[in-house]
């Protein structure tokens, strides 16, 4: 299994907008190939900031996904939500300790 861990900052006091804006985003995309699980999580240190987590079956296909127009499409949605302070970290992961 691989995960997607992309952290980022949004407008200071936007996040209830940005929740609501962020699942119809995802539930317009679907369900892409290899997906297994996605979270959205809010930052309790900071509550302008969260956590997109996604959990993918095979590396190809959570790159597939990244790289495809699809994803920009959804994506192109939610940019106004953004400030520009993001990472993202691709993880294999290695052990799965609970269900």
């Amino acid at each position: 299994m691989y995960m997607r861990i992309v952290w980022g900052k949004i407008v200071p006091g936007k996040w209830n907008e940005f929740e609501a804006a962020f699942e119809a985003a995802m539930k317009a995309r679907g369900e892409p190939k290899g997906l297994v699980n996605h979270w959205l999580a809010r930052d309790q240190g900071d509550q302008n900031a969260g956590f997109s987590i996604t959990l993918w079956s095979s590396e190809a296909d959570m790159q597939a996904f990244w790289n495809s127009d699809e994803r920009k499409k959804f994506a192109a949605s939610l940019d106004k939500y953004y400030v520009n302070q993001f990472t993202v970290t691709n993880c294999e992961t290695r052990l799965a300790l609970h269900k």
